[in-house]
């Protein structure tokens, strides 16, 4: 289910910078009970109720950067409308970690390497202190654009210079698939992917086996649908 765990980070945001007031506990709720519709899959429904909230609380930030994660998802998939919400978003909340994230992860899904890595490496500069999963996250994307540009010596830098087999996240051993990966060594890659599985929780590699599917450095892995025009 890609792109479904995007809404961690609105959630992670809330314990950085924020331009509004905390929502209501019952819009705390509604935003929650998208969040599981979303998980489920049932992105109609999840719109849906994002409209009920946004009608309770107008411009509440949350509910655009999550419209917009929603459009994201390949079921959805619409770059325009996605841009549009993330847009208001980051209007509303310019120095939150989720919308821009979410604005990288944007180009990121249109494989458009080069500005995505650049998105991504101003967040990890303009917010040196994000939290260990979210940072992490943030370099394996960065390195898979690396990847997808061949510039495998800068790729192998990031593995070295931020990822280890001790840490808390599986990044390195998905950089190490992703290089693998991109250079057609499917069996190392279906190897590394292994390891990860044997030491960590299906739910701490899910963001980083989406990433994989997404940019196509899964190996077996089709291209998701096209954008709707």
């Amino acid at each position: 289910m890609t792109l479904s765990r995007v809404f961690l980070l609105t959630l992670l945001s809330a314990t950085l910078v924020s331009a509004e007031p905390k929502p209501s506990l019952e819009v705390q709720a509604m935003l929650q009970e998208t969040y599981q519709l979303q998980k489920q899959e049932r992105y109609q429904e999840a719109l849906k109720k994002l409209d009920e909230i946004e009608a309770l609380a107008p411009g509440l930030a949350d509910v655009y950067n999550m419209r917009g994660s929603l459009y994201l998802t390949p079921a959805l998939r619409d770059f325009d409308k996605a841009a549009q919400q993330l847009d208001k978003a980051a209007a509303i909340q310019p120095s939150a970690l989720a919308p821009r994230f979410n604005k990288a992860e944007l180009l990121f899904v249109k494989k458009d390497w080069p500005a995505a890595s650049a998105a991504l490496q101003k967040l990890l500069d303009d917010l040196p202190d994000l939290q260990l999963q979210v940072r992490h996250l943030t370099l394996f994307k960065r390195l898979i654009c690396e990847v997808q540009m061949d510039q495998y010596e800068q790729a192998e830098k990031t593995l070295k210079d931020h990822f280890t087999f001790m840490d808390d996240t599986p990044a390195y051993y998905y950089s190490k698939a992703a290089i693998a990966s991109g250079r057609n060594e499917e069996t190392t890659s279906r190897e590394w992917i292994a390891k990860a599985a044997k030491i960590y929780k299906p739910g701490q590699s899910a963001a980083y086996m989406d990433a994989l599917v997404e940019s196509e450095l899964l190996p077996g892995t089709n291209s998701p649908p096209p954008e709707k025009k």
